[in-house]
Protein backbone atom coordinates (compact mmCIF):
# COMPACT_ATOMS: atom_id res chain seq x y z
CA UNK A 1 0.00 0.00 0.00
CA UNK A 2 1.50 2.99 -0.73
CA UNK A 3 1.76 5.49 2.52
CA UNK A 4 1.54 9.44 2.17
CA UNK A 5 4.64 10.99 1.44
CA UNK A 6 6.20 13.09 4.64
CA UNK A 7 9.81 12.85 4.10
CA UNK A 8 11.58 13.73 0.77
CA UNK A 9 14.88 11.71 1.72
CA UNK A 10 16.40 9.77 4.47
CA UNK A 11 15.31 7.03 7.08
CA UNK A 12 12.80 7.71 9.93
CA UNK A 13 12.94 6.82 13.55
CA UNK A 14 16.38 6.80 13.53
CA UNK A 15 17.13 4.64 11.27
CA UNK A 16 20.87 5.70 10.68
CA UNK A 17 20.30 9.57 10.59
CA UNK A 18 22.12 11.65 12.72
CA UNK A 19 23.70 14.98 13.31
CA UNK A 20 22.75 17.61 11.02
CA UNK A 21 20.72 14.84 9.31
CA UNK A 22 18.97 14.75 12.17
CA UNK A 23 18.42 18.07 11.94
CA UNK A 24 17.81 18.51 8.45
CA UNK A 25 14.61 15.26 8.67
CA UNK A 26 13.04 17.32 11.91
CA UNK A 27 12.71 20.37 10.00
CA UNK A 28 11.36 18.94 7.34
CA UNK A 29 8.75 17.13 9.91
CA UNK A 30 7.85 20.80 11.45
CA UNK A 31 7.19 22.10 7.79
CA UNK A 32 4.71 19.04 6.86
CA UNK A 33 3.19 18.66 10.48
CA UNK A 34 -0.26 18.47 9.13
CA UNK A 35 0.91 15.19 6.76
CA UNK A 36 2.20 13.61 9.52
CA UNK A 37 -0.99 13.33 11.03
CA UNK A 38 -2.14 10.88 8.58
CA UNK A 39 1.44 8.53 9.49
CA UNK A 40 2.15 8.38 13.36
CA UNK A 41 -0.25 5.37 13.83
CA UNK A 42 2.01 4.21 11.73
CA UNK A 43 5.11 4.98 12.69
CA UNK A 44 4.19 4.35 16.38
CA UNK A 45 3.15 0.47 15.12
CA UNK A 46 6.84 -0.13 13.91
CA UNK A 47 8.52 3.08 12.82
CA UNK A 48 11.87 1.36 11.98
CA UNK A 49 10.47 -0.18 9.43
CA UNK A 50 8.95 3.04 7.88
CA UNK A 51 11.67 4.68 5.44
CA UNK A 52 11.50 8.02 4.13
CA UNK A 53 11.21 6.96 0.40
CA UNK A 54 8.15 4.54 0.79
CA UNK A 55 6.38 7.89 2.18
CA UNK A 56 5.49 8.90 -1.54
CA UNK A 57 3.04 12.06 -2.76
CA UNK A 58 -0.33 13.13 -1.71
CA UNK A 59 1.36 16.10 0.30
CA UNK A 60 -1.21 18.51 1.27
CA UNK A 61 -1.22 21.39 -0.90
CA UNK A 62 -0.93 25.29 0.65
CA UNK A 63 0.61 26.17 4.02
CA UNK A 64 -0.35 24.89 7.26
CA UNK A 65 -3.15 25.76 9.30
CA UNK A 66 -2.29 27.33 13.00
CA UNK A 67 -4.49 26.60 15.63
CA UNK A 68 -6.35 29.49 16.70
CA UNK A 69 -4.33 31.94 19.10
CA UNK A 70 -6.10 30.57 22.46
CA UNK A 71 -5.86 33.89 24.16
CA UNK A 72 -7.93 35.17 21.16
CA UNK A 73 -10.30 32.71 21.64
CA UNK A 74 -10.47 33.67 25.25
CA UNK A 75 -10.91 37.37 24.12
CA UNK A 76 -13.98 36.14 21.75
CA UNK A 77 -16.00 33.92 24.24
CA UNK A 78 -15.45 36.81 27.04
CA UNK A 79 -16.88 39.48 24.14
CA UNK A 80 -20.27 37.02 23.92
CA UNK A 81 -20.74 36.58 26.89
CA UNK A 82 -20.81 40.02 28.20
CA UNK A 83 -23.28 41.07 25.07
CA UNK A 84 -25.53 38.20 26.18
CA UNK A 85 -25.35 39.35 30.05
CA UNK A 86 -26.13 43.18 28.45
CA UNK A 87 -28.50 41.63 26.30
CA UNK A 88 -30.34 39.94 29.31
CA UNK A 89 -29.92 42.93 31.18
CA UNK A 90 -32.15 45.06 28.88
CA UNK A 91 -34.47 42.21 28.74
CA UNK A 92 -35.44 42.47 32.56
CA UNK A 93 -35.54 45.60 32.53
CA UNK A 94 -37.79 46.61 29.28
CA UNK A 95 -39.91 43.78 31.01
CA UNK A 96 -39.21 40.60 28.90
CA UNK A 97 -38.94 37.13 30.63
CA UNK A 98 -34.71 37.65 30.38
CA UNK A 99 -32.94 37.87 26.37
CA UNK A 100 -34.68 37.35 23.07
CA UNK A 101 -34.06 34.32 21.85
CA UNK A 102 -31.42 34.32 19.05
CA UNK A 103 -32.30 33.68 15.07
CA UNK A 104 -30.50 30.97 13.33
CA UNK A 105 -28.28 31.46 10.57
CA UNK A 106 -29.97 32.60 7.71
CA UNK A 107 -30.58 29.98 4.46
CA UNK A 108 -28.29 29.55 2.28
CA UNK A 109 -30.80 30.38 -0.59
CA UNK A 110 -33.90 31.99 -0.28
CA UNK A 111 -37.20 30.76 -0.25
CA UNK A 112 -39.11 30.67 -3.50
CA UNK A 113 -42.14 32.83 -2.88
CA UNK A 114 -45.50 33.65 -4.88
CA UNK A 115 -48.72 35.44 -3.75
CA UNK A 116 -50.54 34.32 -1.47
CA UNK A 117 -53.88 33.35 -3.57
CA UNK A 118 -56.13 36.00 -1.45
CA UNK A 119 -53.79 38.96 -1.91
CA UNK A 120 -53.74 38.88 -5.55
CA UNK A 121 -55.24 41.50 -7.89
CA UNK A 122 -54.67 40.15 -11.10
CA UNK A 123 -52.88 38.12 -13.07
CA UNK A 124 -49.66 39.55 -14.98
CA UNK A 125 -46.16 38.35 -15.66
CA UNK A 126 -43.01 39.56 -13.45
CA UNK A 127 -45.40 40.69 -10.84
CA UNK A 128 -43.92 41.22 -7.09
CA UNK A 129 -44.77 38.39 -4.32
CA UNK A 130 -47.36 39.90 -2.02
CA UNK A 131 -47.18 37.86 1.48
CA UNK A 132 -47.89 38.27 4.64
CA UNK A 133 -45.48 35.09 5.70
CA UNK A 134 -42.55 33.45 4.51
CA UNK A 135 -42.48 29.53 4.13
CA UNK A 136 -39.78 28.24 6.40
CA UNK A 137 -39.72 25.46 8.99
CA UNK A 138 -37.29 27.60 11.36
CA UNK A 139 -38.86 28.93 14.50
CA UNK A 140 -38.75 32.63 13.44
CA UNK A 141 -40.92 35.59 13.05
CA UNK A 142 -40.55 39.19 10.92
CA UNK A 143 -41.05 42.40 13.16
CA UNK A 144 -41.48 45.54 10.84
CA UNK A 145 -42.64 49.15 11.52
CA UNK A 146 -43.34 51.73 9.20
CA UNK A 147 -41.23 55.25 9.86
CA UNK A 148 -40.88 54.29 13.19
CA UNK A 149 -37.28 55.17 13.14
CA UNK A 150 -37.64 58.58 12.22
CA UNK A 151 -40.52 59.57 14.94
CA UNK A 152 -39.37 57.32 17.96
CA UNK A 153 -35.68 57.06 19.12
CA UNK A 154 -37.08 54.99 22.18
CA UNK A 155 -37.78 52.26 19.87
CA UNK A 156 -34.40 52.49 18.17
CA UNK A 157 -32.56 52.15 20.87
CA UNK A 158 -34.46 49.49 22.61
CA UNK A 159 -33.82 47.35 19.22
CA UNK A 160 -30.14 48.21 19.91
CA UNK A 161 -29.85 47.51 23.39
CA UNK A 162 -32.14 44.20 22.56
CA UNK A 163 -29.87 42.87 19.60
CA UNK A 164 -33.23 42.96 17.80
CA UNK A 165 -33.54 43.33 13.26
CA UNK A 166 -36.58 44.48 12.36
CA UNK A 167 -37.24 46.30 9.22
CA UNK A 168 -38.39 50.11 8.37
CA UNK A 169 -40.67 50.58 5.44
CA UNK A 170 -40.80 54.44 5.32
CA UNK A 171 -43.99 56.04 4.29
CA UNK A 172 -43.33 58.93 1.37
CA UNK A 173 -46.65 59.53 0.94
CA UNK A 174 -49.33 59.06 3.52
CA UNK A 175 -51.95 58.63 1.35
CA UNK A 176 -52.89 54.68 -0.18
CA UNK A 177 -51.53 54.43 -3.75
CA UNK A 178 -54.27 53.83 -5.39
CA UNK A 179 -55.98 57.40 -4.53
CA UNK A 180 -53.11 58.70 -6.08
CA UNK A 181 -54.42 58.20 -9.73
CA UNK A 182 -53.33 56.24 -12.18
CA UNK A 183 -50.60 54.05 -12.67
CA UNK A 184 -47.85 57.14 -13.63
CA UNK A 185 -48.50 59.17 -10.39
CA UNK A 186 -48.09 55.91 -8.30
CA UNK A 187 -44.98 54.98 -10.46
CA UNK A 188 -43.66 58.30 -9.50
CA UNK A 189 -44.03 57.49 -5.65
CA UNK A 190 -42.56 53.97 -5.59
CA UNK A 191 -39.84 54.82 -7.78
CA UNK A 192 -38.95 58.05 -5.96
CA UNK A 193 -39.26 56.11 -2.62
CA UNK A 194 -36.97 53.70 -4.05
CA UNK A 195 -34.17 55.72 -5.15
CA UNK A 196 -33.92 57.62 -2.39
CA UNK A 197 -33.53 54.60 -0.37
CA UNK A 198 -30.73 53.89 -2.37
CA UNK A 199 -29.06 57.18 -2.11
CA UNK A 200 -28.84 56.49 1.81
CA UNK A 201 -28.13 52.59 1.87
CA UNK A 202 -25.98 52.46 -1.20
CA UNK A 203 -28.33 49.57 -2.10
CA UNK A 204 -31.73 49.81 -4.16
CA UNK A 205 -34.52 47.86 -1.99
CA UNK A 206 -36.53 44.82 -3.33
CA UNK A 207 -39.07 44.97 -0.79
CA UNK A 208 -41.76 47.63 -0.51
CA UNK A 209 -44.86 47.83 1.33
CA UNK A 210 -47.42 50.53 0.26
CA UNK A 211 -48.81 52.47 2.82
CA UNK A 212 -52.03 51.57 4.53
CA UNK A 213 -51.34 47.96 2.92
CA UNK A 214 -53.43 49.08 -0.05
CA UNK A 215 -52.53 48.30 -3.54
CA UNK A 216 -54.26 47.58 -7.12
CA UNK A 217 -52.87 45.42 -9.80
CA UNK A 218 -51.45 48.55 -11.36
CA UNK A 219 -49.44 49.57 -7.99
CA UNK A 220 -48.56 45.57 -8.47
CA UNK A 221 -47.25 46.86 -11.79
CA UNK A 222 -45.55 49.96 -11.35
CA UNK A 223 -43.41 48.48 -7.76
CA UNK A 224 -42.28 45.81 -10.60
CA UNK A 225 -40.97 48.49 -12.83
CA UNK A 226 -39.09 50.17 -10.14
CA UNK A 227 -37.71 46.98 -9.20
CA UNK A 228 -39.37 45.63 -6.20
CA UNK A 229 -39.61 41.91 -5.98
CA UNK A 230 -41.36 41.43 -2.59
CA UNK A 231 -44.21 43.68 -1.52
CA UNK A 232 -44.56 42.19 2.73
CA UNK A 233 -47.74 43.03 4.18
CA UNK A 234 -48.35 41.62 7.64
CA UNK A 235 -49.95 38.59 9.36
CA UNK A 236 -50.22 40.11 12.91
CA UNK A 237 -50.54 43.29 14.54
CA UNK A 238 -48.15 44.61 17.87
CA UNK A 239 -49.93 47.23 19.41
CA UNK A 240 -49.53 49.05 22.83
CA UNK A 241 -50.19 46.35 24.81
CA UNK A 242 -51.47 43.87 23.06
CA UNK A 243 -51.59 41.54 19.58
CA UNK A 244 -53.65 40.90 17.26
CA UNK A 245 -54.38 37.62 15.36
CA UNK A 246 -54.99 36.90 11.56
CA UNK A 247 -55.66 33.02 12.74
CA UNK A 248 -58.27 31.86 14.49
CA UNK A 249 -55.45 29.93 17.39
CA UNK A 250 -54.12 33.56 18.23
CA UNK A 251 -51.20 32.28 17.99
CA UNK A 252 -47.84 33.01 15.71
CA UNK A 253 -46.79 30.55 12.91
CA UNK A 254 -43.24 30.18 11.83
CA UNK A 255 -42.25 32.96 8.96
CA UNK A 256 -45.32 35.21 10.08
CA UNK A 257 -44.71 39.16 9.31
CA UNK A 258 -45.48 41.38 12.20
CA UNK A 259 -47.11 45.04 11.80
CA UNK A 260 -45.57 47.34 14.52
CA UNK A 261 -48.71 49.80 14.97
CA UNK A 262 -48.42 52.83 16.85
CA UNK A 263 -49.69 56.37 17.22
CA UNK A 264 -47.45 58.85 18.05
CA UNK A 265 -50.29 61.30 18.81
CA UNK A 266 -51.46 59.37 21.91
CA UNK A 267 -47.79 57.86 22.64
CA UNK A 268 -44.40 59.36 21.59
CA UNK A 269 -42.83 55.63 22.40
CA UNK A 270 -45.34 54.20 21.08
CA UNK A 271 -43.71 51.90 18.35
CA UNK A 272 -41.23 50.63 21.65
CA UNK A 273 -44.40 49.83 23.53
CA UNK A 274 -45.67 48.16 20.34
CA UNK A 275 -42.76 46.43 19.78
CA UNK A 276 -42.42 45.23 23.23
CA UNK A 277 -45.93 43.25 22.53
CA UNK A 278 -45.03 41.73 20.14
CA UNK A 279 -41.48 40.67 21.42
CA UNK A 280 -43.23 38.99 24.76
CA UNK A 281 -45.58 36.86 22.31
CA UNK A 282 -42.34 35.44 20.72
CA UNK A 283 -40.43 34.78 23.45
CA UNK A 284 -43.45 33.34 24.95
CA UNK A 285 -44.15 31.05 22.16
CA UNK A 286 -40.66 30.28 21.62
CA UNK A 287 -40.12 32.09 18.16
CA UNK A 288 -37.17 34.72 17.13
CA UNK A 289 -37.21 37.41 15.37
CA UNK A 290 -35.39 37.04 12.18
CA UNK A 291 -34.13 39.30 9.56
CA UNK A 292 -37.24 39.61 6.83
CA UNK A 293 -34.44 40.50 4.24
CA UNK A 294 -32.49 37.53 5.10
CA UNK A 295 -35.42 35.16 3.44
CA UNK A 296 -37.51 37.63 1.53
Amino acid sequence: MQIVRFFRSGRVCGEGTTGAGAEAAGAAAGARGLAALSVLGLLAAGCGAVRGEDLLDNVPAGPAVAAPDARALHSQARRMVDAHVRQVTAGHRYGLAGAPLSAPQPPAFKPFLTTEPRLARGRGKGLPAVITRVPTRAKVVFLTVDDAAAKDPEFVRMMRELDVPYSVFPTWHRRALPRLGGAGPQRAAICGQQDALRRETGQRPQLFRPPLGAYTLDTLRMAAACGVKVVPLWNEEASPGRMAYHARDHRLQSGDIILVRFDLRRDRHGAAVAALAALRAAQQQGFAIARLEDYA
